[in-house]
């Protein structure tokens, strides 16, 4: 399997699906609620990285590739993409490539060489050789990618030209030898995918972003700075236009004129969609059609997406970079570098599914009419059927279905609320009455109709508990509360976690406590009549021992005179 360019962070992706939503190929896998990219459908557009909400999408970085060639003590050149300027808002080259030395670059220079040279290159094409028209640019890696694995078809229109990027690694090669590590620095990730093919492999070493660079440079506290003398630039200045709309069609010194019909520009995947379908059935006639992934072209790359200002804040400092820049002329055309490249069919043959197969999908998630296809969009797929397909090809999971899964949650509330024993009671931070289980409407004799939105004092009077845990959060557990003289209940209530809700379980203990009560009253009665038996007891003891001390002096009285008469009578 392909090294994915687009990473994913486990521990930030959250079962949102936007990433799915925007993908305009529908090239991430849902698995386990983890939205991976699929790198052999992948076109690294970057836009699951722009529209990611919790930043769980992100590129490889190649900045520690770089930085150990630094320090092998290898030859290191940079090339930078003509976007630079509205990135890093400098205003003269030798800005950009002190800066790059001081972090260890041997040499920088501008891709505009690149880009002038295969400007002039598509022209070439285009005015010498028979070609099947119109002719597609081949500059945007993103295109080629989204030709290659979607239209393949329409290669046979793709002008065998490299992009710029490509041309410039070759030039560079060229000059500082073939061991030399040249290193692409510029707004696109799709960059660092089209190293690897086949075709144009080996012109470049390492592809660095904007942001990349940016956050390297002030690791190392490296700050550009303003610098007065002659620009050492010496690309042409045109080329230098290369990232805007119209770019390539303006290098090639070819018609930008926007009403004409012989080379059409356009920006954005959705467009360059619309313009290749209409080649597809051959309804577009056009000697070039320049296509850009990005809306507004190179300038709004996904590297280029943390810059405050829009498209045309970009632009215009491209502009003005252009308006101050000298115009040196490129090289002789006997000196360049091959620009020619081929391509290969890439498309993925999507297995194809029975009816049968689709529609018990499509059951599984209580979808059995096409009124049930809501075709919300919610998942990402554009329809509740596409979403089935997604599901059999293992792309999707059957709980991306918002409206099934919130269906089967109310459900699974609902049988809770009708099987249980005890009675539920649901409130707002208002203390309204939202929802009532039918035990609580027979505990408390009453209907959620007649009491829904009611105010829980209409139904508890004594709701000190309930004020308790709205404003601290704590919840109450098994809390006794007589709540009217034939009404006892044990209380619990909590806070539902994220929302403004409270959930009250109450169960009915009244005959428990009747019984409790009874038990300690028929207690108390046994001790009193215990206590008079033991008194009484008492009384007859006494009695009978005052009795006794009475009968035994009498006898000790007569034993003893009986004995002195005895005494007597022996005496005699």
């Amino acid at each position: 399997m392909t090294e994915p360019v687009i990473i994913t962070n486990p521990a930030r992706c959250r079962d949102c699906y936007r990433c799915v939503r925007h993908c305009d190929v529908k090239a991430i896998r849902v698995q386990d609620g983890q939205a991976q990219v699929v790198p052999e459908l992948c076109i690294v557009c970057g836009t699951c990285i722009r529209t990611c909400p919790q930043k769980a999408k992100d590129v490889q970085s190649s900045t520690p590739d770089v930085q150990k060639a630094i320090r092998e003590g290898r030859k290191v050149i940079a090339s930078i993409a003509p976007a630079a300027p509205a990135y890093f808002d400098f205003h003269s080259f030798s800005e950009m490539e002190t800066a790059l030395k001081k972090l260890g670059f041997t040499a920088a220079e501008e891709t505009a060489l690149g880009a002038e040279m295969v400007g002039l290159a598509h022209r070439e094409y285009i005015e010498q050789t028979p070609v099947k028209s119109p002719v597609i640019t081949s500059s945007c890696p993103v295109i080629v990618n989204l030709i290659e694995k979607y239209y393949p078809d329409l290669i046979p229109h793709l002008a065998p030209v490299v992009s710029p990027m490509i041309a410039h690694g070759r030039r560079l090669r060229q000059t500082y030898g073939p061991d030399a590590f040249v290193v692409f620095i510029g707004p696109c990730i799709a960059k660092k995918m089209e190293i690897a093919d086949p075709s144009v492999s080996g012109a470049i070493s390492a592809v660095m972003t904007f942001r990349g660079l940016a956050q390297w440079l002030e690791a190392e506290r490296i700050v550009l700075s303003a610098e007065t003398g002659q620009d050492l630039s010496k690309t042409h200045i045109d080329a230098r236009l290369f990232p805007v709309e119209g770019g390539l069609v303006g290098t090639a010194g070819l018609s930008t004129d926007m009403l004409g019909n012989d080379f059409i520009v356009s920006t954005g995947l959705d467009t360059c969609c619309n313009i290749l379908s209409d080649i597809r059935t051959g309804q577009l006639n056009a000697k070039l059609v320049e296509l850009m992934a990005c809306p507004g072209g190179c300038v709004n790359g996904p590297a280029m997406a943390d810059l405050q200002g829009g498209i045309y804040a970009s632009r215009q400092k491209i502009l003005a970079y252009h308006r101050n820049r000298p115009a040196y002329g490129i090289p002789h055309r006997d000196s360049w570098p091959d620009l020619s490249r081929t391509y290969s069919d890439k498309h993925q043959t999507v297995p194809e599914f029975s009816e049968d197969q689709i529609q018990e999908v499509l059951r599984r998630v209580n979808k059995y009419t096409k009124d049930d296809e809501l075709n919300c969009g919610a998942c990402g797929y554009s329809s509740c059927r596409e979403k089935a397909i997604a599901t059999l090809r293992g792309m999707a999971e059957l709980t991306m279905c918002i409206p099934y899964m919130r269906s089967r949650a109310e459900s699974l509330r609902q049988v809770v609320m009708d099987v249980s024993p005890n009675s539920i009671i649901i409130l707002d931070d208002h203390l309204s009455i939202q929802d009532l289980s039918p035990s609580a409407e027979l505990l408390f004799g009453c209907s959620l109709a007649d009491f829904k939105g009611k105010h829980i004092s209409r139904l508890i009077p004594l709701y000190d508990d309930f004020i308790s845990v709205r404003d601290t959060g704590q919840p109450v557990l098994g809390r006794f509360r007589k709540l009217t003289d034939r009404l006892t209940v044990e209380q619990n209530i909590v806070q539902v976690e994220g929302q403004k809700l409270l959930v009250a379980i109450m169960r009915d203990i009244t005959e428990r406590e009747l019984e409790k009560q009874q038990f300690r009253q028929l207690r108390a009665e046994t001790l009193e009549k215990t206590r008079e038996v033991v008194r009484k007891q008492m009384r007859v003891a006494h009695e009978i021992a005052h009795l006794l001390g009475e009968t035994t002096a009498e006898s000790k009285m007569i034993v003893t005179h009986l004995a002195k008469l005895l005494e007597e009578e022996e005496s005699k």
